[in-house]
């Protein structure tokens, strides 16, 4: 592991903070309250100098309630990391840092957020971690690789979980290998696996897409084959063994034979989420380590009536093993549903009344689900229905059922003394303590990242 040098970051400063307090009534009549907080908003003072300008989507939120960001910059630097815990920001490292003494990155981002408050994030030459006081490098160029050859770091990027361990896949230079999956605690870097090694599918590994990690360390990820009877396949490796978890040619359960996967997504506890794919459709499936569960498949029954057609948006999962989606089905209808390894409840469908609005659902975008099962989503309400227009057509709802969502925040509506024109995009979720982060668009084109607090009373 290289030294790392000493970054200077200006202290913290008050972060932008306007609170709206929202009564919510979901449609059973149960009442709760949403807090509307301002984190950051563009054309604001930024606390290293300068201000904030375009929002670079990747938000990070930890147990603590901190939320971490990316974000172009006015000058005197060009891109920031920074950590909001919702009174005060503080800069975690400067992509062109003015001073001197700090380390310049040139430009930074996707930062990932540790339960202790610590940053992992992208800088040009490869991967820190920083805490606002100093930044230790964890992969850099020229770097050497597990395997012999060193690594071309620059560019890379990673999955890290809470403890802070990272899984990233890059490429190596002068080596046997020439790509691999890696993984790294803060201080060793551990090869998973490489190119030209030997696949558990036979044959051997010959090209690797971004793999994932879990609480303990393993990692999984897509990886093609030659030599072998699967092409293509989802593995897991904890750095000692690796093993398939689901590959090209395998049966799947319900009798169809896989032809291809999307990445994967695990949890903490390693079970395994992808989208597989047939030559006739395509499905949901879950690994736990032993078994493979189906939660749904193109020809299925939906539980609102209808076949399963096709499956759309980023793959989601909390720890219990549940999963939302977005599905169209037959009918020309869509919706949300969250699945199990037992069961599929409807969320929101195409058609059905939007709970706070008079209008109806219309069509689904970005959703994510929390730790206790609630999701939530971005949908659009069908213009003319209800006194629905271009202005007030587009919400985020959180629920756990149909008869349990409620209406977070709209186009039209005020959210912290500004006017929501677009809600832009989710991140990651901290359900126990209610918190949802999410990229509005405000009036005057204005972007800010906002945090909604959910009261306690969504779960009675």
């Amino acid at each position: 592991m290289n030294l790392y040098r000493f970054m200077s970051c200006s202290p913290a400063v008050s972060v932008f903070v306007v609170l709206a307090v929202v009564q919510l009534v979901s449609a059973t009549g149960v009442q709760a309250q949403v807090r509307h907080t301002i984190i950051a908003a563009s054309g604001e003072a930024a606390p290293a100098g300068g201000t904030y300008g375009n929002f670079l989507n990747t938000m990070s939120l930890n147990a603590r309630g901190e939320v971490a960001f990316d974000v172009r910059l006015g000058g005197p630097s060009t891109s920031g990391v920074f950590v909001s815990n919702g009174a005060t920001t503080q800069a975690i490292a400067l992509g062109g840092n003015p001073d001197p003494a700090a380390r310049n990155f040139v430009f930074v981002s996707a930062p990932s957020l540790t339960t202790s408050g610590d940053v992992i994030f992208n800088g040009t030459t490869g991967i820190f971690r920083g805490n606002g006081t100093t930044n230790v490098p964890l992969l850099q160029d020229g770097d050497p690789a597990p395997g012999g050859g060193n690594f071309i770091a620059g560019g890379t990027g990673f999955n890290a979980n809470s403890r802070g361990l990272i899984a990233f896949h890059t490429f190596v230079n002068g080596g046997v290998a020439t790509e691999g999956v890696f993984r790294n605690d803060g201080f060793h870097t551990t090869a998973i696996a490489l190119d030209g090694t030997p696949a558990p599918t036979g044959g051997t590994f010959l090209f690797f897409s971004s793999p994932v990690i879990d609480e303990i360390g393993r990692v999984a990820f897509y990886a093609g084959t030659i030599g072998g009877p699967a092409e293509f396949g989802i593995y897991r490796g904890d750095g000692q063994n690796t093993s398939a978890i689901f590959a090209a040619n395998q049966t799947a359960p319900g009798g169809r034979t896989f032809v291809d996967f999307s990445d994967p997504i695990i949890n903490k506890l390693g079970d395994v989420l992808v989208l597989g794919q047939f030559d006739d459709g395509s499905g949901l499936f879950l690994h736990d380590g032993l078994d493979a569960i189906a939660i749904a498949q193109s020809g299925d029954p939906t539980p609102k009536g209808g076949i399963y057609t096709s499956f759309f948006g980023p793959l989601t999962l909390n720890d219990r093993g549940q999963t939302a989606f977005e599905a169209r089905f037959t009918g020309g209808m869509s919706g949300v549903f969250r699945g199990d390894r037992t069961t599929v409840t409807p969320i929101a469908v195409k058609g059905a009344a939007a709970v706070g609005t008079t209008g109806t659902f219309d069509t689904f975008g970005a959703l994510q689900i929390g730790k206790d099962g609630s999701v939530v989503f971005i949908a659009t309400l069908t213009i003319g229905v209800g006194g629905v227009d271009t202005s007030n057509n587009v919400g985020i709802w959180i629920g756990r059922s149909e008869s349990d969502l409620h209406l977070v925040a709209r186009t039209g509506q005020s959210v912290a003394g500004k006017t929501l024109t677009r809600p832009l995009s989710l991140a990651q979720l901290n359900m126990d303590q209610h918190s949802i982060v999410w990229l509005g668009r405000f009036a005057g084109n204005a972007v800010a990242i906002v945090s909604s607090d959910l009261a306690s009373n969504l779960n009675n």
